[in-house]
């Protein structure tokens, strides 16, 4: 199977060879334009001031050629060429050369006829391996031409030590680049350090730590994002340890009470009624105990986050008349707005047991449900619930949607049920988009309120 290739280097070496492959590339290039720009400049300068000396020289050779008797080999040998230069003189067909080992077989040829045609020239050729600028003047009234070949030695050799120069500062600068780089990454990581850090302690238990920017703009944004992962992770931890000490709490007490079932029933074999009380008792505390544990499995796929909305079209009126008819309110006045469309789209299994959940919630706790309302706002369908209840203080409404939050008649035992009905109402309608909240009836009592889009869930 294909794998992503992934760098075996971390994150501060990779940092460090492209700062040093950027310097490299900026020295290099540098290196490269002054190195061809004095090798141009220094070789055109050192070519003019050949050719300049060449015609100096064949000036003075011209002079010494005007005298009665010339001596060109004299002539030849007093005049002040370039250093390792040689002079050649062709007069009436004859050559004549300062020094030994130079002769005419080492003039271009080229050069040579456009000497012989009137014209001066020069040329930069290789002669026994070396560079040179060969420059030839013919001299005026008279038949002969000078030549002088200087050699280029001396730019070859400042050319290499300029060039040699140029890749130590090259390498010397990539070098620095490399160290200014190491340094510069460890200093841009140092908050990743950290953050690793308090990843880590937070691996180990440690929730409360969290990141300090250190006043750093640029940083502040990270820090804050690092700090709310944090607090939501506390959060969640914490709501975690809550909520399974209350399901331990809650599953103590059916347990309990179906094992005392049981030692009833053991003991009083030789009763019937006895043992059909206990019976029955056991059957009431197994229905609870079974929807206890719907609820908490549900809320659990809540919390994990894989719970979705099965959308479908759905009739308002229907739906509460269904709602209605299952759980036995008859009495109940339905009011349907005269705006209230015929379709919403919701899911049908969650927005009923919702509905559901507050009617039963009113007959165990309020007196029962005494009106079922259902308008428009905007966007978004209100389904409301009226009790005949005492209502529900302003502080404590928050608290009612709380997971395992009962009322006082639970708490005293009069009535039964996991605590998790209107946690999972407020659950259910949050998938679909919407809102529940509760506030006082006009005639007294609680006015339990669900909020949703009319055309599904928010996206």
């Amino acid at each position: 199977m294909w794998q992503p290739w992934r760098p075996t280097i971390g994150l501060r070496a990779r940092a460090t060879i492209a700062w040093a492959l950027i310097a490299l590339v900026l020295a290099a290039g540098v290196a490269a334009i002054s190195y061809h720009v004095t090798r141009s400049e220094l070789t055109e300068e050192r070519r003019e001031r050949a050719t300049a000396q060449a015609y100096l020289n064949a000036r003075l050779v011209r002079s010494g050629l005007r005298a009665s008797d010339p001596d060109l080999s004299a002539i030849l040998s007093s005049l002040e060429g370039n250093v390792g230069s040689s002079s050649l003189t062709r007069l009436d067909g004859e050559w004549f050369a300062s020094s030994v080992g130079v002769g005419p077989d080492l003039l271009p040829r080229h050069l040579v006829d456009v000497v012989e045609g009137g014209d001066s020239g020069r040329v930069v050729t290789s002669i026994g391996g070396s560079p040179h600028v060969v420059v030839g003047v013919p001299i005026a009234e008279s038949t002969a031409a000078y030549y002088e070949l200087v050699v280029l030695d001396d730019v070859d050799s400042t050319l290499a030590s300029l060039a040699r120069n140029l890749f130590l500062g090259a390498a010397l600068a990539t070098i620095a680049a490399a160290l200014v780089g190491w340094y510069a990454s460890g200093r841009i990581l140092t908050p990743l350090t950290g953050m690793a850090r308090a990843a880590s302690s937070i691996a180990a238990g440690n929730l409360a730590t969290r990141l300090d920017a250190s006043g750093d703009p640029d940083l502040e944004p990270l820090q804050q994002s690092f700090n709310q992962m944090a607090d939501a992770v506390e959060e969640r931890v914490a709501r975690e340890r809550r909520f399974t000490a209350d399901v331990s709490h809650e599953l103590r007490g059916p347990v309990a009470a179906m094992k005392s079932s049981v030692e009833v029933a053991r003991r009083h074999m030789d009763d019937p009624d006895a043992v059909r009380n206990a019976i029955g008792y056991l059957d009431e505390r197994t229905d609870a105990l079974q929807d206890l544990v719907v609820d908490l499995l549900e809320m659990s796929r809540m919390d994990a986050g894989v719970a979705e909305l099965q959308v479908e079209p759905i009739e308002p009126a229907a739906l509460i008349d269904a709602v209605v008819e299952m759980t036995g309110s008859d009495g109940v006045t339905i009011e349907l707005a005269d705006d209230v469309p015929e379709i919403i789209v919701a899911d049908k299994r969650r927005l009923g047991r919702s509905l559901m959940s507050l009617v039963e919630n009113a007959r165990k706790y309020a007196g029962g449900a005494t009106r079922i309302e259902v308008t428009v706002a905007g966007e978004r369908i209100r389904f409301a619930v009226e009790d005949a209840g005492p209502g529900v203080p302003p502080p404590e409404r928050r608290h009612v949607f709380g997971r395992f939050a009962r009322g006082d008649e639970a708490r005293r035992g009069s009535v039964t049920g996991s605590g998790l009905g209107l946690a999972l109402v407020e659950e259910h309608i949050r998938l679909h988009g919407g809102t529940v909240y509760v506030v006082d009836a006009v005639g007294g009592g609680a006015r339990f309120v669900l909020e949703l889009p009319i055309r599904g869930a928010d996206t």
